[in-house]
């Protein structure tokens, strides 16, 4: 059985998702391929889309989230002959000579843009292949409308049913296993044993302060509230690929202990050292924090659907959403004066945690994808 894995490089999380599918496709003996899927098609389009992205969200966040609520309040759903459709079946034609060449038996979509060009191929039955496309993020983009001929769909939530339905999307195709993360998220290690493997403090207070893979966030400016705080705690702070701002931290002094770090490939285990965690709220993050049962502080979302995945959480009660109203230092010390806060905090995020998501969902793919082959 081969499987094929389309992404799109708007950010790293979408990449992440697809290397967890991957992996978990590959454990089960799948043979899998990985590609970015507008890459295939023009490199060029690929490297514009990918750097478009990363320039608004550090420099123009108000440009994208603009353009995200005027898609939003859209009231009815695309037709056929929409500029999405139109634009991606090109993308899809050109797309298509791969998967009539290496016949895959499952696509997988781990972006909006990717899943409507698999749409478009499963809609002109250029293939027919088991698809599914994997929503991101605590909400519903609006152009998911445009894959509404997608085997399934694969949500973080159930409670996101309603959202998908208002789009026209068919309800019965939905499966809410979670977003697909890496193996180690879902297991868990003692705290005593990871705040020993990392040198902490057995008995502190401890935070994990994450800015993202591409260093955004204002971090800086946290670890200068944190440190002014009255509360004793010992905070990580992991600066991503921000290479600047880790130097400047490492220069900086604090009164409180603050170990720095740049880009880390172990913070699953900083997860199970920590009693909460201060991050944007990307789709990605916020789903290995609720698989670890690590309560959030979220602060500095791209507005679009960052905001709303921060809106989720705050209003299922699954985490803290830092604003000008309610600082980042307020929420903090709410959140660590009453010690119950935590663990009520934590009996929330069990409801809504989902882990073994990668594995749950090829298991589920293989077999459909088995039966169609069968029917065939």
């Amino acid at each position: 059985m081969k499987a094929l894995i389309l992404s799109i490089s708007t950010g790293q999380g979408h990449h992440a998702v697809g290397a967890a599918v991957a992996n978990s496709f590959e454990s089960m003996g799948v043979s899998c391929t990985t590609m970015d899927a507008y890459e295939y098609v023009d490199p060029k389009l690929s490297k514009l889309l990918s750097k478009g992205y990363l320039l608004s969200t550090a420099h123009a966040p108000w440009l994208s989230a603009k353009a995200y609520d005027a898609l939003v309040k859209k009231n009815s759903p695309y037709g056929r002959l929409s500029v999405p459709q139109l634009t991606n079946r090109y993308f899809a034609w050109d797309l298509n000579k791969y998967v009539q060449k290496n016949r895959p038996d499952i696509i997988v979509c781990t972006h909006v843009l990717s899943s409507i060009i698999a749409s478009v191929m499963r809609a002109h039955a250029w293939t027919n292949a088991t698809t599914a496309g994997i929503v991101t993020d605590f909400t519903v983009h609006p152009l998911w409308e445009e894959t509404r001929d997608l085997d399934y769909y694969v949500t973080p939530s159930e409670l996101l049913d309603f959202q998908m339905a208002r789009k026209g999307l068919d309800v019965a195709k939905i499966l809410p296993f979670g977003i697909p993360i890496r193996p180690q998220f879902s297991r868990k290690t003692d705290r005593a044993e990871a705040r020993h493997s990392l040198g902490l403090e057995a008995d502190l207070p401890t935070i994990l302060l994450m800015s993202g893979s591409m260093g955004y966030g204002g971090i800086d400016v946290s670890t200068e509230k944190l440190d002014a705080l009255s509360l004793d705690m010992q905070v990580l702070v992991v600066c991503g690929n921000n290479k600047e701002m880790y130097r400047k931290l490492k220069r900086k002094k604090f009164k409180k202990r603050f170990d720095i770090y740049a880009y880390v490939d172990h913070v699953d285990l900083m997860m199970d050292a920590a009693d909460c965690i201060i991050t944007k709220p990307g789709g990605i993050t916020s789903s290995e924090a609720l698989a670890k049962g690590l309560p959030m502080i979220m602060v500095n979302p791209i507005p679009g659907h960052e905001t709303r995945n921060a809106e989720f959480m705050l209003n299922n009660g699954i985490a803290l959403y830092a604003t000008h109203s309610f600082p980042l230092e307020e929420a903090v010390f709410s959140l660590f004066k009453h010690p119950g806060r935590l663990e009520d905090l934590r009996a929330t995020i069990a409801l809504y945690a989902r882990r073994d998501a990668a594995r749950k969902l090829c298991e589920f793919l293989m077999q459909r994808a088995a039966a169609r082959r069968a029917e065939d």
